[in-house]
């Protein structure tokens, strides 16, 4: 589980710091029971992290999670740990508490050879954890300030747990998550929910360019939506990352639904993998919103280095340093210039000042 090619350095990571509440209190073959348990879900809960961006350390009563790569794995990641723990309950009493930081660490070997990680950033993680009850996960504010600001559904998990100070006498804005946890079988989402058809949001996914239409993608997130939470953007998109088709997509996002309601689940989606009906091959595809009719399938003008480090700087004078993590993630998912400068000045909350930023749009040739 180390990413072999890493070697020794400062950067900024993203930890999730995790505890197994009241392991060492167990005899010693409930510990190994615990352990056993704990390995097998954490082991499920990275199969979407990029092998190469994280780095695992064992810590005795719980792991440390580092995440050198896109800080949203961290999230997913902890997640779908303490999502699993929740509903897969088993034989063993496993409860967890879970704290995340986005901080300066540093990339060393240990004694042995192996990839380990030090640092301020791996410490204020252990730290955020240990201000979590049992089953909860907490995050820092510096963790909380750069995620919360790259959707609105990612701002949605988070809610303000207060500010606590450690045995150090140092002070933590901490904010909590609201792990995804499926409702009971049969319960629906209320009209207040975000995947309910009157709520205040739907939620929508980016998904893949040029794999699977927006549509499909929007209608899979507002179904996991239902029985997961707002956190199910991010689990379709990474299902999409990793999809070739429809079938295995489908499949895929069903893995993260409770096996109590997995095969309604399924069955609720068996149309958007059923053969598609025959029709003229022109009208089928713009039916199907892929093929010409698809605007992500047209030519569009390229978004370049040069413009990306326009559009960087740009942004960082309304919002600051984030903005070259937001400019990378909406890179991905633009089309062309003038979408990529409508997505990130949704980041910005002045009218005035968002104004100025599409301003730049037209220089840039929109």
């Amino acid at each position: 589980m180390e990413p072999a090619h890493l070697g020794p350095g400062n950067r900024i990571g993203t930890i999730v710091f995790v505890d197994i509440v009241q392991y060492s209190q167990q005899p010693v073959s409930q510990q190994a029971a615990m352990k056993v348990r704990f390995n097998e879900l954490l082991g499920r809960a990275l199969e979407h992290a990029p092998v190469a961006d994280r780095v695992v350390l064992d810590a005795g009563d719980g792991a440390a999670l580092c995440f050198l790569g896109d800080p949203e794995d961290a999230l997913f990641a902890a997640n779908s740990l303490l999502g699993a723990v929740v509903a897969e309950p088993g034989a063993v009493d496993l409860r967890l508490r879970l704290g995340i930081n986005l901080g300066p660490v540093r990339v060393v070997k240990d004694i042995n050879g192996h990839t380990n990680v030090i640092g301020d950033g791996i410490n204020v993680a252990q730290r955020v954890m240990s201000f979590a009850e049992p089953n909860q996960i907490l995050v820092s504010r510096s963790y909380y300030e750069v995620v919360s600001r790259l959707s609105q559904e990612y701002a949605q998990l988070f809610h303000y747990h207060g500010l606590h100070r450690d045995k150090h006498v140092r002070e933590h804005e901490v904010y909590e998550v609201h792990v995804a946890v499926s409702p009971g079988a049969g319960q629906a989402a209320g009209p207040g929910d975000p995947a309910s058809p009157g709520g205040p949001e739907q939620a929508t996914a980016p998904g893949a360019p040029g794999r699977f239409d927006a549509a499909l993608l929007d209608r899979l997130t507002a179904a996991l939506t239902r029985e997961i939470g707002p956190v199910a953007k991010l689990v379709v998109r990474r299902a999409a990352d990793r999809s070739s088709d429809r079938e295995t997509l489908v499949a895929a996002v069903a893995e993260h639904v409770p096996e109590a309601t997995r095969r309604a689940f399924r069955a609720r989606l068996a149309d958007l993998v059923a053969p598609p009906a025959k029709a003229a091959p022109a009208a089928s595809a713009a039916a199907a919103g892929v093929g010409p009719a698809n605007p992500r399938s047209r030519s569009v003008a390229p978004i370049g280095p040069e413009l990306l480090a326009r559009v960087e700087q740009s942004l960082a004078r309304h919002i600051g340093p984030v903005a070259r993590l937001l400019v990378r993630n909406a890179a991905k998912q633009a089309a062309s210039p003038r979408e990529l400068f409508e997505t990130l000045a949704t980041h910005i909350e002045s009218a005035e000042a968002r104004r100025a930023f599409l301003a730049e749009a037209d220089r840039a040739g929109r």
